[in-house]
């Protein structure tokens, strides 16, 4: 069995960050951009980057809007992540790895690195800063 991967996220003028990002996730089976009202060119960016991208600007919250985004995805799995975060070729293969063998009902969580004036904030409780970002799209059963 295939299991396919949508790569989910929110954003909102964003077209600064959006090549790094999804150039990071290019190799995931569908990317999702969710825009919450962007000024800049984010839509027309995260579409000429191969992105599917909707709108929601009537923003009730960032738990509903990455709700909202979530809802449009289509693959077995989502990963959830930010306009400022990379998927590193390391944690492409720990992922690549997950869906070859998932684990039913499992959610991944990643070791996230932060970064302060380019700097990696290795010590100061800020690593590492452990994120749920993996996890099968079907709901659980009760």
């Amino acid at each position: 069995m295939s299991n396919r991967l949508s790569v989910v996220m929110i954003a909102k003028n964003a077209a600064d960050l959006l090549p790094d990002c999804l150039g990071s996730v290019s190799w995931a089976d569908e990317i999702i951009v969710l825009d919450s009202g962007s000024t800049d060119n984010t839509v027309e960016l995260a579409r000429r980057l191969g992105a599917q991208v909707y709108t929601h600007t009537d923003w009730r919250g960032y738990g509903i809007q990455r709700q909202r985004a979530q809802d449009y995805a289509t693959g077995d799995w989502v990963l959830m992540i930010d306009t400022d975060e990379r998927v590193t070729p390391e944690l492409r293969q720990a992922i690549l790895k997950v869906l070859d063998a998932p684990q039913r009902g499992a959610i991944y969580s990643i070791a996230r690195r932060n970064y302060f004036l380019g700097r990696f904030m290795r010590h100061s409780g800020w690593y590492p800063d452990r994120v749920l970002r993996l996890y099968e799209r079907a709901p659980l059963p009760l």
